[in-house]
């Protein structure tokens, strides 16, 4: 079923720069659903039925697996048309925001108000600019973990 080899390997470096220590760690894991063929013939030795059962529930495995698998998939596909989604809402929500702002400066210009329309565009076209600017940092990054046993 599943072996599973560990191996460290450990050498000390010597440089112009100084001293220094190197570690180099290699796991790995035979993930097999079958036993070897020797344990196979023994585990028939006691009980003449256990390679249909061993291959049944080595089928069962597999299915569940790609079933897990293809939700696993189907939830990320689904995670990112809805970041899009909501992506494209706030840059048309903000791009809306511009406009308005743009055509509420022209009217305070238009009354005469020279001075307040001018620095209410200049304010609005700043803060949608800064906007833009900063829209992808202030998103959480998905972090990818491993896990280490």
């Amino acid at each position: 079923m599943a072996k599973q080899t560990h191996s460290t390997k450990q050498s000390h470096i010597v440089s112009q720069q100084g001293k220094g220590a190197s570690f180099e760690q290699h796991e790995s894991y035979d993930d097999s659903l079958l036993p070897e063929a020797v344990e196979l013939s023994k585990l028939k030795e006691l009980d003449p039925n256990i390679i249909d059962w061993i291959k049944s529930r080595t089928e069962k495995e597999q299915d569940a697996r790609l079933d897990f698998n293809n939700r696993k998939m189907g939830l990320i596909e689904s995670s990112t048309r809805k970041a899009f989604a909501i992506d494209m809402s706030t840059i048309i929500a903000a791009f809306l925001v511009l406009i308005a702002g743009m055509f509420f400066s022209a009217y305070l210009i238009s009354q005469n108000m020279k001075v307040e329309g001018t620095v209410f565009g200049g304010v609005i076209l700043i803060a949608v600019v800064n906007s833009f600017l900063n829209f992808r940092k202030n998103k959480p990054t998905e972090k990818k973990t491993t896990n280490i046993k």
